[in-house]
């Protein structure tokens, strides 16, 4: 059994741990809660696991012996593992579950060192060494790929919450530097890709309540905390989050602060994460689970031609059959389909709509100037089937965003796979999307095959564009304008746009061949709205066989699948791991370097070195 979503997605931490921070005593109660809530083996329990493993570090010293030992239990009897015994439908794949789980195991592990640790029948020390090549691994994946989840306001949170206890407690010096070094990189993807303290890019994993409301990030408080842009005035301490805001053994490099603080115009480009075509060149051992088998199941690749043999491998081998998640693998999961080798054949026959889980590799471009943000993932697998993935989005204010999707329903119906992808998160198909500094371009094409298990397609794609929170805006056949103080946004579709009657800001456009052309401007550069609406509407607009033209002060051509191309010249959109005026780094680096305004950040994995001047 799992809680309903409004339990399982509560409280992580419990609030009275600020105080038990400040040298005070708490009511207990709060913590027993949390324990009951692991014991119970739900989903997200590795979240909670956190604050107890931090408790019981910092602060036994204010706690009941009563207390402590119901924090003991709930530690030696957890399911620390995919491969132990024992039923659940914990989510311990994903990127920031597996570091999560690896760490509280290890840290655990080391808290009862010669204790037995009852559901699997070992030790603290064995639970140490096994977590440990779990933690080395992901922090070597992290530093040489990137995020897999890319620029995530909802899963850098979850990050950030392992790391932070891994820098403050583990005793192994290699993996808290390195633990460092990796805080130091997601930190600084967070700085580059803030506007004003608000991480609103484009992102792996995103939700309808960050992607339109910047101040309900999960990482706003971690942004506040290093940055202090004022966009927030208390800070939550049972968010998971609080793990980073109570942690004692992290310096925050000083380029990484300023960065965060930057107002310049800028243009960040990079890369995070692989393709599911280069996971053949990346891995020596491609039937290793802990290995290959990890990434792929990090990337949250399932059902796909490349994975699904691997899939099942660990689907049987460690006994998977009852986690909800993974229900429906079962569908397939026959010994003669397995040893035949045609699995991969099938999936690609029944071109399952689960294929879009699959987080793929993300070339990001950002431009920031003091007045918006506008950020896109270029040409990120346009007409597949997507889940979370949040593909472009411009940010003019705290409380102003707009971006566009396909709209699309879930293929599942259980509580924990059905909130995605839908109305607004993630889409449908994929667009075609590309962007050079103010002006973003996406072409959306819905003939696509039909997926095995997709519901019926929607015909029509759609904008989020707050009408009622523009100081003004005008809708005029296929073009709808919004000016926020001295900003102005432009959206161009190819057929006529329509309001929603049941929502202000939901712009619909039908059609299974859309496009939408984005393009922003500020009163430094138009002396009014009507003038800027006036030379909008002078732009040339073309589209012919999946060619998209936009004229104005410069020329840009988007073929679907095709070449980007500005004033004639094709755009390079596949980038190197970054590409910025902080530095620039090659795709799987053996060092990072990083400097501005003085200050800088040297990182080298493999030699341990982490330099901040």
């Amino acid at each position: 059994m799992q809680p309903d979503m409004t339990i399982k997605m509560g409280p992580a931490c419990f609030s009275g741990i600020k105080q038990l921070d400040e040298g005070k005593t708490i009511d207990e109660a709060q913590i027993r809660l949390i324990c009951d809530y692991i014991d119970r083996r739900y989903d997200c329990a590795d979240f909670r696991l956190v604050a107890i493993i931090r408790t019981l570090y910092d602060y036994t010293n204010l706690i009941s012996k009563e207390t402590i030992e119901y924090m003991k239990d709930a530690i030696l009897n957890f399911k620390y593992w995919m491969d132990e015994p024992g039923i659940d439908s914990m989510c311990y794949w994903s990127e920031n579950h597996q570091i999560l789980f690896a760490a509280v195991e290890y840290l655990a592990g080391q808290l009862y060192p010669e204790e037995i640790f009852t559901n699997a029948d070992m030790t603290g020390k064995e639970h140490i060494e096994k977590a440990k090549q779990r933690i080395e691994r992901w922090l070597y994946d992290r530093f040489t790929y990137g995020f897999i989840e890319w620029h995530s306001n909802t899963y850098y949170e979850e990050d950030v919450a392992a790391l932070s206890i891994l820098i403050d407690f583990c005793e192994d010096e290699k993996i808290v530097q390195r633990s460092k070094m990796i805080m130091d990189l997601l930190l600084l993807d967070m700085a580059m890709h803030s506007w004003k303290g608000l991480f609103c890019a484009t992102s792996g994993r995103c939700y309808e309540m960050q992607k339109k409301n910047p101040l309900r990030h999960g990482t706003l408080q971690i942004a506040e905390a290093v940055w202090q842009h004022g966009n927030l005035e208390t800070y939550d301490y049972s968010r998971t989050s609080a793990s980073f805001l109570l942690m004692k053994e992290y310096d925050i490099p000083e380029v990484i602060k300023k960065i965060g603080q930057d107002t310049r115009d800028v243009e960040i480009k990079g890369s995070m994460g692989l393709n599911l075509d280069e996971i053949q060149y990346e891995f020596e051992e491609l039937e290793d689970i802990d290995t290959t088998g990890m990434f792929l199941w990090a990337m949250e690749s399932f059902t796909n031609p490349e994975s699904i043999d691997m899939a099942l491998k660990i689907f049987n081998e460690w006994n998977l059959y009852e986690n909800n998640f993974l229900a429906d693998l079962k569908m397939i999961n026959y010994k003669i389909l397995r040893k035949s080798g045609l699995l991969p054949f099938i999936i690609r026959l029944l071109n399952p709509v689960t294929q879009g889980i699959a987080i793929q590799r993300a070339n990001t471009y950002t431009y920031k100037t003091k007045d918006y943000m506008l950020s896109t993932a270029q040409g990120y697998h346009p007409g597949e089937f997507a889940d979370q993935q949040h593909i472009w989005q411009a940010t003019l204010s705290d409380s102003v965003t707009v971006f566009t999707t396909h709209p699309s329903v879930s293929a599942f119906s259980d509580d924990d796979r059905n909130f995605s992808p839908s109305y607004w998160v993630g889409s449908g198909i994929l667009p075609h999307s590309v962007q050079h500094k103010n002006v973003h371009m996406s072409i959306y094409d819905l003939r696509g095959r039909k997926g095995f298990m997709e519901t019926k397609r929607a015909q029509f794609t759609h904008a989020y564009f707050p009408t009622e929170k523009f100081d003004k805006f005008k809708l005029d056949n296929n073009y709808i304008f919004g000016a926020l103080g001295n900003v102005f946004i432009a959206l161009i579709g190819r057929n006529g746009l329509n309001i929603n009657p049941k929502d202000s800001a939901d712009i619909i456009q039908g059609g299974k061949v859309t496009y939408w052309i984005c393009e922003i401007g500020t009163s430094d550069s138009y002396s009014s709205f009507d003038k800027f609406i006036d030379d909008i509407k002078t732009r040339e607009v073309e589209f012919s066989k999946s060619q998209l033209k936009y004229k104005g002060k410069d020329t840009y051509s988007l073929t679907y699948k095709g070449e980007f191309t500005l004033n004639g010249e094709v755009v390079k959109t596949n980038y190197d791991r970054l590409e910025s005026p902080y530095g620039k780094v090659p795709r799987k680096p053996e060092e990072i370097y990083i400097s501005h305004e003085g200050k800088e950040l040297y990182l080298n994995f493999d030699k341990l070195i982490r330099e901040c001047k």
